[in-house]
């Protein structure tokens, strides 16, 4: 009765609870230092600045953004991640929203030309479940129109485009370390800073104490029932929000904290290996579902590495269109963002003028997710595939 599969998953391990909790109390050495060196040389970043999170690293990296080019608009995809909306109305921007292409999940061509030649010249491009976008493409697109590109790769983990790793792309990445993104701290984020915008942003002022005991004891909460034969009992509880989609405001951008940064130190192992088992994982799905009738495959574009946080497929109806709707949650099936960015009320503020998203209002009526992840077992896959394919 009690078990429930994750939709999605990042492992986290005692031992890296413990060194968690002793850098929290100050005993152990602080390695936010070999973190940044870390980060500076796996995705070629000449600054490296370590935030809360991956929302208060995008916010910081709009509102500086926005400040140095002396404007007052991002464009931002109409179907995404509601925190990457929280981030600039954090940021006090203005809004313009281009179209996501539903067979790609890459921003549609010619809506994003559009947003761009009505002069905006800043753009957040966020690959979704670790599905590379046409990087070169982009970049081209807005050096015609003078537009600075900023690559928000908190869900990119273990994927790359063209060989190199998601995150490593733009002149601005950010990186986020939540539960669920394949790698965490229990939180933490990055903006990762190059060329002529290298040294433009100083650290946050650092976390206070109680920041740091409460992601020690966050990682143990996550641990301890972040497994299928318990996550039911957390599951249960609305206030959690687990497994929904809810706006909420980007808090102030704070300082990534000694827990956090021994977590991912201790984890980034595991999470190299967790990316291959999804790979793996994704890969057979993909295999047993290709003879199913009526599911939207995403494509994946020439030079691209998905890496599959989750496996997003189009199905008619969406959750409520699968035969088992409460089945399919226990096996880890998940629905995407319900709606537009649009929809919501504090980007609707700030929209910069009218427009029309029907690949977004696609993705948000049709696209569900598989869990990819290594709790995944073969006979919970052969579930699954069956369900999905009724």
């Amino acid at each position: 009765m009690m078990r429930r599969q994750l939709p999605v998953y990042s492992p986290i391990t005692l031992p890296g609870i413990s060194r968690a909790t002793l850098a929290a109390i100050g005993i152990s050495s602080d390695v936010r230092a070999r973190l940044v060196e870390q980060l500076r040389r796996e995705f070629a970043a000449e600054q490296v600045v370590l935030y809360g999170s991956g929302t208060q690293g995008l916010r910081a990296a709009i509102a500086t953004a926005l400040r140095r080019l002396g404007t007052d608009t991002v464009a931002l995809p109409a179907f995404t991640c509601f925190d990457v909306a929280a981030a600039a109305v954090g940021a006090a921007a203005r809004i313009a929203l281009y179209d996501v292409d539903p067979v790609t999940l890459a921003p549609d061509p010619e809506s994003f030309r559009s947003v761009l030649e009505r002069g905006v010249r800043l753009a957040v491009v966020t690959p979704l479940y670790g599905y590379p976008v046409d990087w070169d493409v982009l970049a081209a697109e807005a050096a015609r129109s003078g537009t600075v590109l900023i690559e928000d790769a908190a869900q990119g983990q273990g994927a790359t485009w063209r060989g190199r790793p998601l995150g490593s792309l733009g002149a601005i990445s950010v990186l986020s370390w939540g539960r669920g993104k394949g790698w965490t701290g229990g939180s933490g984020g990055a903006v990762l800073w190059r060329g002529e915008w290298a040294g433009v942003v100083d650290p946050p002022d650092a976390a206070p104490a109680l920041g740091e005991i409460a992601v020690a004891i966050r990682l143990l909460v996550t641990w301890a029932v972040g497994r299928p034969g318990l996550y039911a009992l957390p599951a249960a509880m609305p206030w959690l929000e687990l497994g929904e989609t809810v706006y909420h405001d980007a808090p102030e951008p704070g300082a990534l904290t000694r827990a956090a940064a021994a977590a991912l130190m201790a984890h980034q192992a595991a999470s190299v290996f967790g990316a291959e088992e999804r790979r793996a994982n994704a890969t057979q799905f993909l295999q047993d579902l290709r003879a199913a009738r009526g599911i939207g495959f995403i494509q994946e574009l020439p030079g691209a590495a998905p890496g599959f946080l989750r496996l997003p497929v189009r199905y008619p109806g969406g959750m409520q269109g699968l035969p088992h709707p409460r089945e399919a949650l226990r096996l880890g099936i998940a629905a995407s963002y319900p709606s537009t960015l649009a929809s919501l009320s504090p980007v609707g503020a700030r929209l910069a003028g009218p427009g029309r998203w029907p690949g977004g209002e696609e993705l948000a009526r049709t696209l569900v997710t598989l869990p990819t992840h290594r709790l995944v077992g073969t006979a919970e896959r052969r579930s699954i595939v069956s369900l999905v394919s009724r």
